[in-house]
């Protein structure tokens, strides 16, 4: 099974280019390359919108998706709205108590979309994921637009950092299963292991991140994805940056 995995497209209103980014373009041109290489499934990362909410741009990124040729899965990030992209994108199904979460097997293999738009977990999806796992003896993929552990990635781990870090260890260390967590938040490319707990931090399609400095330092690159192989064997992942 090939996933593709696009994260913090950051679609701002039409015409607005963020940081001189044509956030917009970078996306149609990363939908693109999915096109071409057809994955059997494709997840959107989170921060789907550029700062906050919109039901407008919601409504624009469905409708670039109406041709994809392969199912496609979508979590909530900072800048979103859980509720207002859920009523947008057609995905009120997995709405509880205003979080977009869910478990849906990819092919029979165990996969987790989680809702960490707030930099938490609510209690009622802590006690959930929980539960999930907890039925989980081989490897699960787990989707969360925030890296659950730090990353060495000096402004995002001081300023907006997943702040419910050592409540993942607690939940999870204890469990058989192999964690594999895909995030994006950082807008860089690394990964971090801890316990049974691997994350494959992917860039943006928008900008990326200085990771080494305490400092707000923007990096424009080509818009990147991450392309994930999941066989009976493990996972396998690389990034691609789409030129």
């Amino acid at each position: 099974m090939k996933i593709a995995f696009i994260t913090d497209i950051h679609i701002a209103a039409e015409g607005e280019h963020p940081a001189g980014v044509d956030v917009r373009a970078n996306f149609l041109q990363t939908l693109d390359y999915v096109r071409t290489t057809k994955p059997d499934c494709m997840v959107l990362g989170g921060d789907l919108c550029f700062d906050v909410g919109d039901r407008a741009i919601y409504g624009w990124i469905r409708e670039q998706l109406r041709d994809l040729p392969c199912q496609w899965f979508a979590i909530p990030g900072n800048h979103d709205d859980s509720v207002m992209m859920a009523e947008e994108m057609h995905l009120t199904h997995h709405l509880t108590n205003g979080e977009l979460y869910s478990a849906i097997p990819l092919e029979g293999y165990p996969a987790l979309f989680l809702d960490s738009s707030k930099g938490t977990f609510s209690d009622a999806q802590w006690q959930w994921l929980g539960e999930e796992l907890a039925l989980i003896h081989h490897n699960a993929l787990v989707f969360c637009h925030h890296p659950v552990l730090p990353a060495d990635a000096l402004f995002m781990d001081t300023k907006y950092p997943f702040r419910q870090q050592a409540r993942w260890v607690e939940t999870t260390e204890e469990l058989p299963c192999r964690i594999q967590v895909i995030s994006g938040h950082y807008h860089t490319e690394t990964t971090t292991l801890r316990g049974n707990t691997s994350i494959l931090i992917t860039p943006s399609t928008y900008i990326q991140l200085n990771p080494y400095t305490p400092d707000l330092e923007l990096v424009k690159t080509p818009p990147a994805l991450r392309e994930i192989t999941v066989s009976m064997h493990g996972v396998t992942s690389r990034v691609v940056y789409v030129s």
